[in-house]
C-alpha cells in the first residue's frame, strides 16, 4: 500500500510546555491595499495572512507544481492562435520560463521538469480546446458584438481607458485602497462580465464568488460601469456564473474594508490567541514550520507533508550529500532524534532551532525533497 506511513494514534498534544522561543511574525504598520486573494486567506486564517504579508517570514511562500500549471494555462488562455501548432509552440516555451522561475524560487534545489508537474497534460489538452472553441465564437462574430457594445461607452471613458477586452489588467479603487488582477473584463453578447480562470476547481464556492465580487468592485471604479455577470471558467471547457447584484459587492467590499482595518489593529502576539489550527485549514500552508499553533496542535494522523522542528546537534556530509542531525523538540510523537539527509542550502549552526516541512521518512532518518521548506526559529 502506497501514501504515507501509518504512525499508531497519539495524543493530539504536540508539545507541552514547548521550549520553543517564538517570536510572532512583525508586519508593516499599514496594510496599504487589499486584494480578493488577502479577503480570503485572513477570513480562513489571520495567522497565515500575517505571516505572508511579514517580511521575515514571507519568503515562504512559493510556487508549487500546481501553481506553476496554472501559471502556463493562464498565460495561454489570455492569447489567441492560429493553428495547433503555433499553441504547442507557445505552450513548451511559456512551461519552460515557468520552469526557471521555479529553479529560481527554489535555488538550489532542483524541480521536476514540466512533463512531470502533476495535471500538466491534461491541462494542456483541455487549455488547448478552449483556445480553439473561444476562437471559433470570435470569428463567428462574437468581436463584432464586442465591437459595438464598445462603442457604449462614454467618450470620456473610451479616451481614458483601454479597449476591452481586459486581460490580467491591474486594477486599484485608490480611494477605498482595494487591487486586483481579474483574468478578463470583456462584453460578452453585449453583457459586461467579469471572468476568472481555474485550472483545478470544480466549483464555483463562495470564496469564488466573493473574487468575483470583488472584481466587479473594482471594475465598477474604474469604468464607471457594474459587471452584469461573474463566471468562472475552467480549463475543461466548463462554465458557472451568477448575476452580480450591487448589494452583494457593497457586501464584499464592506468585508475588505474591515480586514483591513482588523489587519493595522491586529499586533502578531494577538493573533497566536485567535489561531485554530487543524487538519482543514493547515495542510497546504507554507508557514507549518514558522507557525507555533500549528507545532502545538499537530498530530499524527494529520493528512498533510511531515513537520519537525528541533535543535541542531551535529552537521556532515555523507559522500556528496550534507546532513544535519537534530534532537527533535516537537512534534512529541516523532522520535527524539532525527538526521536529515540532502539538504542542500548552506547548514544551520549548532545549537540552532531548526524547522523543516515536507521532507520523506517517518523513522530517525529523513530525507529532503526539491520543495522541503526551512526555518530558523529565533534564538
Amino acid at each position: 500500500m502506497g501514501g504515507r506511513p501509518i504512525v499508531p494514534h497519539q495524543p493530539p498534544v504536540g508539545m507541552a510546555s514547548p521550549p520553543l522561543r517564538w517570536r510572532p511574525p512583525q508586519t508593516p504598520p499599514d496594510a496599504s491595499v487589499v486584494s480578493p486573494s488577502l479577503l480570503a486567506t485572513w477570513s480562513s486564517c489571520r495567522l497565515r495572512a500575517t505571516f505572508q504579508r511579514a517580511p521575515a517570514t514571507a519568503g515562504l511562500r512559493k510556487m508549487g507544481l500546481r501553481a506553476a500549471v496554472g501559471t502556463v494555462a493562464h498565460a495561454m488562455l489570455e492569447q489567441r492562435f492560429r493553428s495547433q501548432e503555433a499553441f504547442a509552440s507557445a505552450w513548451a516555451a511559456e512551461s519552460e520560463r515557468t520552469y526557471q522561475k521555479l529553479r529560481r524560487v527554489w535555488a538550489p534545489a532542483v524541480p521536476p521538469r514540466p512533463c512531470n508537474w502533476p495535471g500538466w497534460a491534461l491541462t494542456k489538452h483541455q487549455v488547448a480546446k478552449r483556445v480553439v472553441r473561444d476562437l471559433r465564437c470570435e470569428l463567428s462574430g462574437y468581436s463584432r458584438t464586442r465591437e459595438r457594445t464598445q462603442a457604449s461607452l462614454t467618450t470620456e471613458s473610451a479616451d481614458r481607458l483601454p479597449t476591452l477586452p481586459w486581460r490580467e489588467r491591474w486594477l486599484e479603487d485608490g480611494d477605498r485602497k482595494l487591487a486586483g488582477r481579474p483574468d478578463l473584463v470583456d462584453r460578452i453578447d453585449g453583457v459586461l462580465t467579469v471572468v476568472d480562470y481555474k485550472t483545478g476547481a470544480r466549483d464555483l464556492t463562495n470564496e469564488r464568488r466573493d473574487q468575483l465580487l470583488f472584481y466587479a468592485a473594482l471594475v465598477q471604479a474604474t469604468l464607471g460601469e457594474l459587471p452584469v455577470r461573474g463566471e468562472m471558467w475552467r480549463t475543461d471547457g466548463a462554465t458557472q456564473g451568477f448575476h452580480i447584484a450591487s448589494a452583494a459587492v457593497d457586501d464584499v467590499v464592506r468585508r475588505a474594508l474591515l480586514v483591513r482595518d482588523e489587519m493595522n489593529l491586529t499586533s502578531g502576539a494577538q493573533l497566536e490567541s485567535k489561531a485554530n489550527p487543524g487538519p482543514d485549514t493547515c495542510p497546504y500552508c507554507p508557514f507549518r514550520v514558522a507557525c507555533r499553533p500549528f507545532i502545538r496542535a499537530y498530530r499524527s494522523d494529520w493528512v498533510c507533508g511531515q513537520v519537525a522542528v528541533g535543535r541542531v546537534a551535529g552537521v556532515g556530509r555523507l559522500g556528496s550529500q550534507q546532513y544535519v542531525d537534530l534532537e527533535v523538540l516537537a512534534p512529541r510523537w516523532r522520535p527524539k532524534r532525527l538526521r536529515v539527509i540532502g539538504v542542500p542550502q548552506d547548514a544551520p549552526s549548532l545549537g540552532d532551532t531548526w524547522a523543516l516541512s515536507d521532507f520523506e521518512g517517518v523513522s530517525e532518518t529523513a530525507f529532503f525533497r526539491w520543495n522541503t521548506l526551512t526555518w530558523t526559529w529565533p534564538a
